[in-house]
């Protein structure tokens, strides 16, 4: 059996996005709190006749014949930029067409037209359903570090690998070379006396940091004795800091706090002894099992053309690597300390240990093949029923690509997100159908780049069709038609497990269950409530500040240009990003119920 290191990417790429899906350690909750946050209702009530003839179009029979086109093989996985999206994109442009939603998206290129002396010309064009994204496509990266060390009239060179001796990034091709400044753990805290970065000019250097902060086994350290800075700078789980540039969590970050200072690189390096750790990773070999194949399909990325390098996403400033100790120590060299011995007089001085490295330069280079795709978000709308507000929005929203296919597998993503995008779908039928229509417009959007990083969602939001200023809310749906097993549903529900509040939670059903992420303080939270008494849900309520999105879904664009949102998400399973991901495993009315409960708070919630 070969060594596949696309296989460990692959898989360390997978923790991540798992971990950015999952919402962060909440403390301990109070009986109030279990009572607030959980919705339960077993016998729902009839729906108001205002709402009653869009509802009563939404079937088991209508949501699994749109989610079983959109996840056969035909579609071949609907990975952006490929035919099969493209198909998928013209399937759900022609609904909107049929449903008489009117198109949101980009004018159709102009023909050209040469003005004669009396000729007519053209007619202006109609909009089309399609929102076009220009990608740059990035497959086949590699990547090196090159350290030089100048030793009186002596240069001595190391070249790490990328894939050998640390594990590589992605992005377009570019060369970074500078000096270095070793900062610590990068920590600027004057409150308690600790600023490793005062007085240092860090513009156009290469920046060499621990993770997390120093005394991590110290309970006498300010940084674990203070319970706010510990929060700050001790994440639960590896690779945070890495995380937060994927669309994690808005809280504090030091890697964009140091690139806001200039540094044209980040290196980073553990705060634990984790190189035995990481050379098992790049080494891993995948073993195959009954169910589960061996596909070694190269990870491509992307970022927007003629946005300078979007695949970092939006948080981030220049590049930043996690190293082994074997080459901070290569890049310490001419300091004649090694990076523990640095660690170490931080940690028991309590003092910063900063310093400029002499008479090294360090490059981080990648190559990569590029590639230009096109690939659009797909937009329709209903117009508002009032003269004035019709003129405000409310966006319902899923992302429709996933992972494509490779040689004879297709990752067919009927839950991921297959559902979601025929949930929007059902959502726009039943509006369209219901004769009272909701005072505002509602705008429904199925995004694409959402796998490779939000970018749909990210683009249209800095391109909408209405203003921001005038978009009054958005309803995001991933992952909506899988039940949660008995196992699954006991992780679940832990947290809820408090005295007093046994008997209501005996009684949330698996196959009811829902997650409900929502901006908190918002009409959101009582219509959700409201609207469950007509569906009959089991809901569990997260909710979140104005401008806080946390999750790896595109409710999070909305929320960093403070949209209020509300997010529904069913169980994630053991299918999640694999071949297995087929429409005979939805729960039909799990995923029916989930859209019908979208089409009353939307509908509620654009006409309040």
């Amino acid at each position: 059996m070969k060594r596949h290191l696309a296989g460990a990417i692959i898989l360390i790429a997978g923790f991540i996005t798992l971990q950015a899906q999952m919402p962060p350690q909440a403390p301990p909750l109070k009986l109030e709190d279990v009572q607030k946050a959980l919705c339960l209702v077993d016998k729902p009530g009839p729906v108001p006749d205002k709402y009653k003839i869009g509802f009563e179009s939404i079937t088991p029979k209508e949501t699994m014949a749109m989610l079983a086109y959109l996840s056969s093989d035909w579609m071949e996985g609907r990975e952006t930029g490929t035919p099969g999206y493209s198909q998928a994109a013209d399937y759900a442009a022609s609904l909107f067409k049929m449903w008489g939603l009117k198109p949101a998206g980009d004018f159709p290129p102009a023909p050209g037209f040469r003005r004669r002396l009396g000729a007519t010309p053209p007619p202006a064009p109609e909009r089309t359903y399609f929102q076009n994204i220009a990608f740059k496509e990035i497959s086949d990266v590699r990547s090196t570090i090159t350290v030089e060390v100048a030793k009186g009239p002596s240069l001595k060179t190391k070249v790490f690998t990328g894939g050998v001796d640390f594990a590589p990034g992605g992005g377009a091709a570019e060369s970074i070379s500078a000096p270095v400044v070793f900062v610590g753990y990068g920590i600027s805290e004057p409150s308690i006396g600790f600023d490793e970065l005062k007085g240092l000019d860090l513009k156009g250097k290469i920046v060499l940091i621990l993770t997390e902060a120093p005394g991590k086994n110290n309970p006498q350290s300010p940084f674990q004795a203070n319970k706010e800075l510990k929060e700050k700078y001790f994440p639960t789980f590896p690779g945070f800091e890495m995380m937060m540039r994927r669309g994690g969590p808005p809280r504090f970050n030091k890697i964009d706090e140091i690139t806001k200072r200039g540094a044209a690189a980040v290196v980073l390096v553990d705060n634990g002894d984790k190189d035995k750790e990481i050379f098992r990773g790049l080494s891993e070999i995948r073993k195959p099992s009954d169910d589960r194949p061996i596909i070694d399909k190269p990870r491509l990325r992307f970022m927007i053309a003629g946005e300078g390098n979007s695949e970092r996403g939006p948080m981030s400033g220049g590049p930043a690597v996690t190293v082994t100790r074997e080459i901070a120590n290569a890049v310490l060299e001419g300091s004649g300390q090694t990076i523990d011995d640095l660690k170490k007089k931080i940690e028991t001085t309590m003092k910063p240990a900063s310093l400029s490295v002499p008479g090294t330069k360090l490059t981080l280079a990648t190559a990569s093949n590029m590639t230009l795709v096109q690939s659009p978000n797909v937009l329709g709308l209903i117009e508002g029923s009032d003269p004035e507000l019709k003129n405000e929005c409310f966006v319902i929203g899923a992302h429709f690509d996933h992972l494509g296919k490779w040689e004879n597998y297709v990752f067919n993503g009927a839950d991921d997100n297959g559902s979601g995008s025929a949930g929007v779908l059902a959502i726009a039928r039943a509006i369209a159908q219901n004769p009272i229509k909701p005072k505002r417009t509602i705008l429904f959007a199925l995004w694409t780049g959402e796998e490779k990083g939000l970018y749909g969602s990210r683009y249209y939001v800095a391109n909408p069709f209405f203003p921001i200023e005038k978009t009054v809310g958005y309803l995001n749906y991933d992952m909506i038609s899988r039940s949660f097993d008995e196992a699954a549903l006991a992780r679940a529900v832990r947290r809820y497990n408090v005295p007093g509040a046994e008997d209501m939670v005996k009684k949330i059903r698996g196959d009811r269950f829902v997650d409900v992420t929502l901006t908190g303080g918002t009409d959101f939270v009582t219509l959700s409530r409201e609207m469950n008494a007509y569906v009959g849900l089991d809901l569990a309520f997260e909710e979140s500040p104005l401008g806080e999105g946390f999750g790896g879904s595109d409710h999070s664009s909305f929320a960093a240009v403070k949209i209020p949102f509300v997010y529904y998400m069913a169980a994630m399973t053991s299918d999640y990003h694999q071949t297995s991901d087929s429409v005979e495993k939805v729960n039909a009315e799990l995923f029916t119920k989930i859209c019908q409960i979208g089409y009353l708070t939307s509908f509620a919630y654009a006409d309040k």
